[in-house]
């Protein structure tokens, strides 16, 4: 059965196309649906999502969704037995052969641990608001999401288990989720502790005893009446200190019994059962809440290409005819060689002789963002509608240009348009010069052409280096300049 259309799924598919695109570096045409999301209005987030869903690729992601969704279900219900069959088996570990049970032992073995980590669960919620939500939720996430990976075998289902794993990451939407995931398995547990106790108490006769050397007796009564303090208060029996005292090793007291099981019993609902119950239900309101306000961010390079297709039609930025000859004046871009770059590097390709696969291309120690190829006239207009939606006034905007192609005069008006959208300095990395190497041109006279006319455009600096070959001069000085100021994508 399809999941129904929801909110986030909307936007889960629509962050997945964007992904997509980001890994071939240009948009993926389809003007039917760009029409449609057009002509459907609302505000640009709306027409986002309506394009998403619109698409032939849309469709075949939506697809695989469905199969991942599937695999996570029976994958949560897998968790789930396993954590209540985990608490039944730690009852069963507690009542073993063995007809006296040291109350102590039995309180910390189905308690103690799950205790530990609501203390850490509460520690990283208040000091990390950010991260926290529950190293066993995180655990069962990480573990849904790897096996996800592995049995949904098409495609496009790495790409949308990446989106998913972006959006949680937004508005403490993953960590209210991991909570919920993390008190549910936790409440499971007791559950099954609870169930299995009883189911032992009720087939078999225990005798309970108590000992300690560092504790006083006074000590150990007041720690039992503290324990069962809730359970006393609404009418439940615990043993009073007379009981307490006759119940010490060696000395079990058969008329204790019942009082203990009360005991044990209460202390599993009121500090194991009910205070899981109680924090996967706020996880669940908070993470609803955080679903609600959950917002496509318009300004990633991805969709601030799409203002233009799906807003008001972009101008034209001039056609691709040939360079005249030069005039013999050479305008310098390299204004000197600038300092490290701090804030994001923006990565834009022009006429790469590189394929879908080899794109973006990577650079030891610097993590850049694809703002997309700029190989014809309408990705160059997406390119430039997304610089113009960025509001960033730090870091750099790359050009990466092919030597193996001859800058026309397209080529130098596309690379003025991007001074002119650009907030930041803009460089001009010259790439690819193997290709000339096997064509017999030489590499340094059409590095000089790039350089006339990254000069007339107006770029701050031009840099020749070979991507693929780390050893290369030019790709380790781009590498010292950007390793300092990458930002994650």
């Amino acid at each position: 059965m399809t999941a129904p259309e929801t909110p986030f799924r909307q936007r889960l598919l629509a962050e997945a196309v964007r992904m997509e695109e980001d890994r071939l570096g240009r948009l993926v045409e389809d003007p039917a649906a760009e029409a449609r999301a057009r002509e459907a209005g609302g505000d640009f987030e709306q027409r986002i999502l309506r394009r998403a869903a619109g698409m032939e690729l849309g469709r075949r992601l939506a697809t695989s969704l469905e199969n991942i969704r599937q695999v996570r279900s029976w994958l949560l219900v897998l968790v789930s037995v396993l954590a209540f069959l985990a608490g039944v088996g730690a009852a069963g570990g507690v009542f073993s052969q063995e007809s006296e049970i040291n109350i102590l032992w039995a309180l910390s073995a189905l308690l103690g641990l799950q205790l530990l980590m609501l203390l850490l669960w509460g520690v990283l919620i208040l000091y990390r608001p950010r991260g926290g939500g529950g190293l066993l939720g995180r655990a069962a996430m990480g573990v849904v999401h790897r096996l996800g990976r592995r049995l949904c075998r098409q495609p496009e289902a790495g790409v949308v288990l990446a989106a998913g794993v972006g959006l949680l990451r937004r508005d403490g939407l993953g960590k209210w989720i991991a909570s919920s995931l993390t008190h549910g398995l936790w409440f499971l547990f007791s559950l099954g502790a609870l169930l299995g106790s009883m189911f032992s108490l009720s087939v078999r006769q225990y005798d309970f005893v108590w000992g300690t050397t560092l504790l006083t007796e006074n000590s150990f009564v007041a720690l039992v009446a503290m324990l069962g303090a809730p359970a006393q208060a609404l009418g439940w029996p615990v043993p009073d200190p007379a009981v307490v005292m006759a119940s010490r090793i060696g000395e079990a007291s058969p008329a204790g019994r019942e009082l203990w099981s009360a005991l044990l019993l209460s202390s599993l609902v009121f500090y194991g059962l009910l205070p899981r119950l109680l924090l996967t239900g706020l996880s669940v309101v908070l993470a609803r809440r955080a679903l609600r306000r959950l917002r496509l961010d318009t300004s990633l390079p991805g969709y601030a290409r799409l203002s233009d297709r799906l807003g008001a039609p972009a101008r034209s930025i001039g056609v691709l005819d040939p360079q005249p000859p030069d005039s013999g004046t050479v305008v310098p871009a390299a204004r000197g060689r600038p300092g490290p770059v701090r804030g994001p590097v923006r990565l834009i390709g022009l006429e790469l002789q590189r394929t879908d696969e080899h794109w973006p291309p990577r650079l030891p120690g610097v993590d850049w963002i694809p703002v997309g190829r700029a190989d014809d006239r309408s990705q160059r207009r997406d390119v430039l509608a997304a610089l113009r939606s960025w509001p960033d006034t730090e870091g750099v905007v790359l050009v990466l240009c092919s030597l193996a192609r001859t800058p026309d005069r397209g080529a130098e008006r596309f690379l003025a348009a991007v001074c002119e959208q650009s907030p930041v300095p803009v460089w001009a990395v010259l790439d690819e010069a193997r290709l000339l190497r096997s064509r017999d041109i030489d590499p340094a006279a059409r590095a000089r052409q790039w350089q006339v006319a990254a000069g007339r455009a107006g770029l701050d600096y031009v840099l020749e280096a070979e991507l693929d070959d780390p050893r290369h001069p030019g790709t380790r000085e781009l590498a010292n300049l950007l390793g300092q100021g990458g930002a994650p994508a």
